[in-house]
């Protein structure tokens, strides 16, 4: 009984890693850590180094104990011997008699002890001597390296004839299946507050919320709060282009700088690259203060050129503030209006208070730009006064500000609703990197009923998809709308290499069909809502300036809660059956790619 009982746990586990229930990557990577470990010559330590290494690379731990079955007490020295005639030969000037090397490893061996394994490796090192030693360590990660290299593409290849011969011969078929998700309970926004919000993260009063969809939605309430701007407008963004929608902006910016507003833009070099001269001189012409982030220069160093700003914000008198996904370009603008149709997603927030939030990263953005020079044909404003220093004079100004804003915060607050708080979060260069993705993480450990995300470049790290696993197996509802058609094709091809671990896992992927899913938001248990421009790979958590905002409205988060499962319910879900047995080329090819997500 014991006996069979055994047998069937191991046809269990055996049918559950060939099967479906495990990505035939990671078991790829299980087999190649396995194959590693083969390497060292180690006896009664290669499984221990197996393990270690599969938990390393995500692999499957069961199937990394399998290639140890080809290494036994026979073996060891004939592979140490190769090794360490592959060792010599990668490294030049190696004395010694190499055909005594097989003596030399013999004696080492000979002080193995399997009762003390720690204490028999420091004796085989000191028999084998620091000649001896260098050049067989140097086989061993080579030939180790070499079997790893040799067994991941043969195991995805086997994997996958077995399991497309089992997925022929069952002839099942899986189309669009409806994604219906019950409306969570309702939930207070004090209750929200304390359950999911970073409290180390003050919130801020504010007057009005408007979720904002598609450029055919956004663009014209930009545009309008642009016209109604009397004293000052600030728009950063990643994309600044020369086509129908850019020409709309800068007519109604340069207006605004001809009535007396203070405009001030910024773009980035990398995102904006093509933006001509004309354009940028037009608004300098018209009193518009310009400013490029990090543009090529032959004295700054080349890394630099791989932080960029990927905020979307437009601040118009201190009052009005827009985050979100959108860039100024056609891409986001609407079909009829000549436009891509891209879909994304974008906010608007009234108040002084998250305006001002929006200001200050505008600010930091600001003095670290290159600033172009005023167009000396240009109406200049009035000079400042002489007997103070222009910095002295901005520091004032800024006190100033502030205090105007309090004391109209303060006056404001007892007629507000007390459930109308934003949280404002911005990463920074080196401090406060990792603050958007902490805000995340906390609330998804949360989460109670379900998780809806819309994503656009969806590559997200351990991380998150341990979280995102934990909060499947607490009974939560996690889905994730992704980009089938994405303008990075890289980007797309590297998170794609993802989709079977997060598939396996419980987390249900949709993908968007139609044209370019650009939006970040995502909203748990209806409470909790988020909006801005941060994706889930390693550009927005190391890389790119980012800003979102974060609200416990219940209004909000509902309306937020209904468009996301809208948007979900046009696309088309995953199945981790038909996704596994996708061509190998499309696998070789995405696991390629996902070497190289840390520029991605």
């Amino acid at each position: 009984m014991p006996a069979r009982r055994s047998w069937i746990a191991l046809r269990r586990t055996i049918r559950r890693i060939v099967h479906h229930t495990d990505p035939k990557e990671r078991i790829a990577r299980g087999v190649a850590a396995g194959f590693f470990a083969t390497a060292f010559p180690l006896p009664g330590l290669q499984i221990p180094l197996s393990l270690l290494c599969a938990f390393a690379v995500n692999g499957n731990r069961f199937v990394s104990i399998f290639p140890q079955f080809l290494s036994n007490t026979l073996t060891v020295l004939p592979i140490a011997y190769l090794e360490f005639r592959i060792g010599a030969w990668f490294r030049p000037g190696t004395s010694g008699d190499l055909d005594g090397v097989y003596a030399a490893l013999a004696r080492a061996l000979g002080q193995w002890n399997w009762t003390a394994p720690f204490d028999s490796i420091g004796n085989c090192v000191q028999a084998l001597g620091i000649e001896l030693l260098a050049p067989l360590f140097l086989g061993v990660l080579l030939l180790g390296v070499a079997l790893a290299v040799l067994s991941y593409p043969l195991t995805i290849l086997s994997v996958f004839m077995w399991r497309r011969r089992r997925f022929l011969r069952n002839g099942k078929s899986y189309g669009h299946l409806p994604f219906l998700l019950e409306a969570p309970p309702a939930t207070t926004a004090l209750e929200a507050k304390a359950r999911y919000a970073l409290h180390k993260i003050p919130f801020e009063r504010a007057e009005k919320l408007q979720l904002l969809v598609n450029g055919r939605e956004a663009f014209p309430e930009m545009l309008r709060a642009i016209d109604g701007a009397r004293s000052s407008v600030d728009l950063e963004s990643y994309i600044l282009r020369f086509d129908k929608t850019g020409e709309r902006f800068k007519l109604a910016l340069c207006a605004a700088a001809q009535r007396g507003a203070q405009v001030r833009v910024i773009y980035d070099f990398i995102g904006s690259l093509g933006l001509p001269q004309a354009y940028i001189d037009a608004l300098r012409a018209a009193g518009v203060s310009v400013a490029v982030y990090h543009p090529f220069r032959g004295w700054r160093r080349i890394w630099s050129l791989n932080r960029r700003t990927h905020r979307k914000i437009l601040v118009v008198d201190g009052q009005v503030a827009f985050t979100g996904g959108l860039n100024i370009a056609d891409d986001y603008a609407a079909v009829e209006d000549g436009g891509k149709g891209w879909r994304d997603t974008h906010l608007r927030v009234d108040g002084p208070a998250p305006a001002l939030a929006l200001a200050h990263l505008f600010q930091f953005t600001w003095r670290r730009a290159h600033k172009f020079p005023p167009d000396p044909k240009a109406q200049e404003p009035k000079p400042p006064h002489r007997w103070m220093p222009t910095q002295v004079l901005e520091h004032v100004r800024e006190n100033r500000e502030s205090k105007r804003q309090a004391r109209l915060q303060a006056e404001k607050d007892a007629r507000l609703p007390p459930a109308l708080e934003v949280q404002v979060l911005g990463n920074r260069e080196f401090r406060k990197r990792h603050l958007i993705r902490l805000a995340y993480l906390h609330a998804i450990n949360r989460a109670r009923h379900s998780i809806l995300i819309e994503n656009a470049y969806f590559i997200p790290d351990r991380g998150v998809q341990r979280a995102l696993a934990r909060a499947v197996k607490r009974g939560v509802e996690v889905a994730v709308c992704v980009a089938r058609n994405s303008d990075v094709e890289l980007a797309a091809q590297a998170g794609r290499a993802l989709y079977a671990d997060i598939l396996h896992k419980g987390v249900r992927l949709f993908e968007w069909p139609e044209g370019m899913l650009h939006a970040k938001t995502a909203v748990i248990d209806g409470a909790w809502s988020i909006v801005g421009s941060y994706n889930f790979n390693q550009r927005s958590l190391l890389h790119d300036l980012e800003a979102v905002v974060v609200t416990c409205d219940p209004a909000f988060s509902r309306r937020l809660f209904e468009q996301t499962q809208a948007d979900i319910a046009r696309c088309t879900e995953l199945r981790p059956e038909v996704h596994d047995v996708r061509a190998l080329t499309q696998i070789l090819l995405q696991t390629f790619c996902f070497q190289f997500r840390h520029w991605l």
